[in-house]
């Protein structure tokens, strides 16, 4: 069982690295030219609490605002960013992603999940960037002695939506509704049922601060609503910090090519999920799972394009981490149960 996670994970990998040479040898026309790719990696990354987040994108706080225009450009015949047709071939493209993670068994509990998740945009009648479908399942496997009577099959399968607008030069919001159905397949009632959703104002007075605040409702009844609260400082394109709650991270720019960029970077937060399940005895159970990481991670990401909304490429990235202080609670007066620190690895892959 070791020997067939370990090669699940980073199969992802190895397939991300080869196909990314035939995306990298795709080209996009700028179309209409006015965000930036939104970046995934502000609240991506982690177990199911943040799969809400992943599924919707992330905050998009990396150059996700037009440059400034020179007020004397001289004139030319070419027509302007905003005056070039839109390219709908780029602008409506699918985004995928797939990851996978596992934590191995100390105490007798080991935990792993796999992730997969589209979203696909939605004609932009008030203009790019367009509102995203989004869809989702993760399945989780909990690896438990029967005597603590825990599920050992989880699926979540969620649809939502979301979208960003700009407000001025320097002010842009977020708008995101989600639904999901988490549930062990045995116990359907309304436990089962989440709806999560959020709002967010991003603020960026210069290249160098990006800062965020807002609050997103998780549908967890132990964790109802989670303030999002931050800034992403970027001193130089080598070096960003991100101060983003719940998963701040500092990255590192290793080596950079034409087609592709290598990054390191070390991070840390919280994460879990909430399901419902049905226990041995018949009765139906809701289930909280929460742990906090420590992680060390390397990306590799197609270089950014400024002012272009979409990217060509794929992103690759894989971490190992320490997690500590997991926890299982439930929500008929049964004790929780904890669980032992243990290790992370994790692998991932979007286009």
């Amino acid at each position: 069982m070791f020997l067939l996670r370990f090669i699940f994970i980073f199969s992802i990998i190895g397939y991300g690295l080869g196909i990314q040479q035939s995306l990298l040898a795709q080209t996009e026309t700028p179309g209409h030219v006015f965000l930036s790719e939104p970046s995934e990696t502000v609240l991506a990354g982690f177990l199911p609490l943040d799969r809400s987040l992943r599924v919707e994108d992330g905050l998009p706080l990396d150059e996700v605002l037009p440059p400034a225009e020179e007020p004397f450009e001289a004139e030319s015949d070419e027509p302007s960013i905003t005056e070039r047709p839109l390219d709908l071939k780029s602008l409506m493209r699918p985004r995928f992603d797939s990851s996978a993670e596992w934590e191995p068994e100390v105490g007798g509990v080991g935990i792993s999940s796999y992730d997969l998740s589209m979203k696909i945009p939605v004609y932009p009648i008030f203009g790019p960037p367009p509102p995203f479908l989004n869809f989702g399942y993760s399945f989780t496997q909990i690896d438990a002695p029967a005597a603590l009577d825990l599920p050992q099959s989880l699926n979540e399968f969620s649809f939502g939506m979301s979208w960003m607008r700009p407000i001025n030069e320097k002010w842009m919001a977020r708008y995101m509704l989600n639904g999901a159905f988490a549930s062990d397949m045995d116990n359907t009632s309304s436990t089962a049922w989440q709806i999560r959703g959020g709002m967010f104002a991003m603020y960026r007075p210069n290249e160098t601060w990006n800062f965020a605040f807002g609050a997103l409702a998780t549908g967890q009844s132990d964790l109802p609503v989670l303030p999002v609260l931050g800034a992403i400082w970027q001193p130089r394109p080598s070096l960003k910090v991100d101060l983003m709650l719940p998963s701040p991270r500092i990255s590192l720019l290793l080596s950079e090519s034409e087609s592709r960029q290598h990054w390191a970077y070390v991070g840390g937060g919280f994460s879990g999920g909430t399901w419902a399940y049905r226990r041995a005895n018949g009765l139906g159970e809701r289930l909280n799972y929460r742990e906090f990481r420590f992680v060390l991670g390397w990306e590799a990401t197609p270089p950014k394009k400024p002012g272009s909304f979409g990217s060509s490429g794929t992103r690759v990235n894989a971490e190992i981490g320490y997690v500590f202080g997991r926890k299982f609670e439930f929500d008929n007066n049964v004790p929780d149960i904890k669980v032992g620190n243990t290790l992370l690895l994790r692998s991932g892959i979007s286009f």
